[in-house]
């Protein structure tokens, strides 16, 4: 349980400006975490699934599941081959809040849109969690986007956008969208 560690951290609010930096965060881990957690942290840090906490690797299928989610209607919208992009199965539905947020015209909009469905998801997710390990990777993940908000620009986005739908259109499989 990490209670003293929670309830000194600052609040994060999705769309808004991180309050800490990652390295401030990763100090107080540092002098407050397991050793066993720090290892879960290392694996996050290098997006492994296998051996993992639950809990991360149901943040790695949330994460694959939206992205599958948005290259289905990328794939639509521009009459690309679906399962050439897909990463493992297709899902059943499509979120409604996902289509949604696939149709926004302001690239720079609908990433922040994409951010604030994960920080929907690991709220709900970790809501009836009290100060438990959950509840700290939650955080992290939080603050990972937040402090990603404040290196983007516009332009930036829009052109790595136009690059994954060009790499997408030359049939080149994807990771990541």
């Amino acid at each position: 349980m990490y209670e003293y560690l929670l309830a000194g951290l600052p609040e994060l609010r999705a769309s808004e400006k991180a309050p800490i930096t990652m390295d401030e965060l990763r100090e107080a881990f540092e002098v407050t975490l397991s050793d066993k957690d720090k290892e879960q942290f290392r694996l996050l840090d290098h997006h492994a699934t296998y051996g993992t906490h639950p809990f991360i690797r149901e943040w790695y299928r949330f994460e694959r599941e939206l992205n599958n989610m948005l290259v289905i209607e990328i794939c639509k919208k521009h009459g690309l081959n679906v399962r050439t992009h897909l990463l493992g199965e297709e899902p059943d539905d499509i979120d409604q809040d996902v289509r949604n947020v696939s149709k926004m015209e302001d690239l720079y909009e609908r990433e922040r849109a994409i951010d604030n469905l994960r920080f929907a998801w690991l709220e709900e997710t970790t809501k009836l969690k009290n100060f438990a390990f959950e509840n700290v990777v939650a955080y992290y993940l939080e603050l990972q986007m937040l402090c990603r908000w404040e290196k983007l620009t516009t332009e930036i986005g829009e052109k790595v956008f136009r690059e994954i739908v060009k790499d997408m259109k030359k049939g080149i499989k994807l990771d990541t969208i």
